[in-house]
């Protein structure tokens, strides 16, 4: 149907076309890519932050806007990156830049707070039981640290920004979806578009002898300009589940399943700990599904088998190489012979002892043992939080009985949701986000910005998916059957 008003019906009509076009996804990891290696980030900002305006404002089906959640997270080359393990540089607050990336992050916002006052005014906000779950959260969120002896100002701040995290985003979108069997396919197509950026970067890095040399792999240097090894680990086994449920659509889903193995050794060569073990877990579940829902089971099991072999065949031939590598993973888990999991250990104590100061709203994010474990090696950051590594240990510590039964109330009506009128396009999306909830449970997903802008996404998704999408599931778009 026309756009009315002052920008031109067909004109609005192409760029309609463009942003909801399968190839988009393909298109911006390709832009994405280009300026992480040349260092043009302003570039890859602007791009982004056009995509969403235009998203927010022309598209009545929203599920593009991934697109921009995804390739948000990995925007930061490294080059320019300010943190410490990367480039180190000052170019994200030189006042051209930083004055270019304010004025866009506005009309993002703005954009966003229009396309959820239109959705009011059109009467097509239904609140929902997540959104109920989420307002609950969001109070908590808002009370962390309150009445504790040592109250920080900076918790309020960061309580409205959890809110607008998970309840403003949730809020915008679960209204603004429309799931149908071709939504499914092409946010699939998101996540395989980024997996290949993904690799990109993670073979790049494997050129740095200070990363592999001498058959000798350094984890410490796997860091890249948005994100370390555990990110990279992270958004890596993100992309798995929609590798596979691509390849039980197609006739040719059999090269997709392949593809699932190099992914697999990408999350193995990030060096990240938590993504391995979280791999164990979440692979067969996906595997489960494929052969589930595969016409092609015999293929896919006779695969699955050449694989294994291969697998096998490695470890014994490079078995030197594989001792070392795994020895390098591991050798942080452990200090002076004791389980140290490379700090965690101590963190989880310093949580129970937090909780134990403020049993009821936390001790808050800002407490006395965050400040002292900032982390002020990052340039030009004044707060770095050093957080708990545990998503529950987290609630508790900082947002104390309220919090974590909030929080358990939270995931107790997400499973609800799922479990109502479940499917296999439901299943999809849960097993994508049970994958930052595992990897939370040992890291900080859940109250970083980027992860939680896509957990936010993905839980709206699975929120206004029916039992029965409509459309097709053959697929032509990208592949053939």
């Amino acid at each position: 149907m026309p756009i009315q008003g002052k920008t031109s019906p067909r004109f609005a009509e192409y760029i309609k076309t463009a942003l909801t076009s399968p190839f988009y996804p393909y298109i911006t990891a390709a832009v994405m890519l280009l300026c992480y290696f040349t260092g043009g980030d302003i570039f890859a900002i602007y791009y982004l932050a056009l995509s969403a305006v235009l998203m927010f404002v022309l598209l009545d089906d929203l599920t593009p806007a991934i697109n921009v959640f995804l390739f948000m997270a990995v925007v930061v080359s490294y080059k320019n990156s300010p943190s410490y393990t990367a480039g180190n540089s000052d170019y994200y607050f030189r006042p051209a830049i930083l004055a270019q990336i304010i004025v866009l992050v506005a009309l993002i916002v703005i954009a966003c707070i229009y396309r959820l006052v239109k959705t009011c005014v059109n009467k097509k906000f239904k609140p929902t039981a997540v959104f109920y779950s989420l307002c609950a959260l969001s109070a908590a969120f808002l009370l962390n640290g309150a009445f504790s002896k040592d109250y920080n100002i900076m918790n309020l701040p960061y309580g409205l920004l959890q809110c607008v995290l998970y309840l403003g985003i949730f809020s915008v979108f679960q209204n603004n979806l429309k799931p149908r069997k071709e939504t499914f396919k092409y946010l699939a197509n998101c996540f395989v578009a980024l997996s290949i950026l993904l690799l990109a970067e993670l073979v790049s890095k494997y050129f740095d002898p200070q990363v592999f040399s001498g058959w000798q792999i350094d984890r410490d240097y796997i860091t890249f300009g948005w994100g370390v090894r555990n990110t990279m680990g992270m958004m890596l086994l993100l992309c798995v589940p929609s590798v596979m449920y691509l390849a039980s659509l197609y006739k040719r889903g059999y090269l997709l399943f392949c593809y699932s193995f190099v992914i697999l050794a990408g999350c193995l060569l990030s060096m990240s700990r938590q993504t391995i073990l979280g791999a164990v877990i979440i692979y067969p579940i996906c595997l489960y599904m494929l052969f589930r829902h595969s016409k092609y089971r015999a293929v896919n099991a006779a695969l699955l088998a050449v694989a294994a072999v291969a697998v096998l065949a490695v470890i014994i031939i490079f078995r030197d190489l594989v001792s070392d590598i795994i020895k390098s993973a591991y050798e942080g888990m452990f200090l002076n012979g004791e389980l140290d999991g490379s700090g965690r250990i101590e963190l989880y104590i310093f949580a129970a002892m937090d909780f134990s100061k403020a049993p009821l709203f936390g001790a808050g994010f800002f407490n006395e043992t965050m400040l002292n474990y900032m982390d002020t090696t990052v340039s030009g950051l004044g707060i770095n939080l050093h957080f708990y590594h545990n998503t529950i240990l987290q609630m508790m510590a900082s947002c104390g009985i309220v919090g974590l039964v909030c929080y358990t109330v939270h995931r107790a009506v997400t499973v609800m949701c799922l479990c109502r009128g479940i499917n296999r396009y439901k299943s999809y999306i849960a097993v994508t986000i049970l994958v930052i909830l595992l990897l939370s449970l040992l890291d900080i997903h859940m109250f970083d910005i980027f992860p939680t802008f896509i957990y936010s996404y993905l839980l709206a998704m699975l929120a206004a998916t029916g039992p029965k999408p409509q459309g097709t599931d053959n697929g032509k778009a990208l592949f053939k059957n």
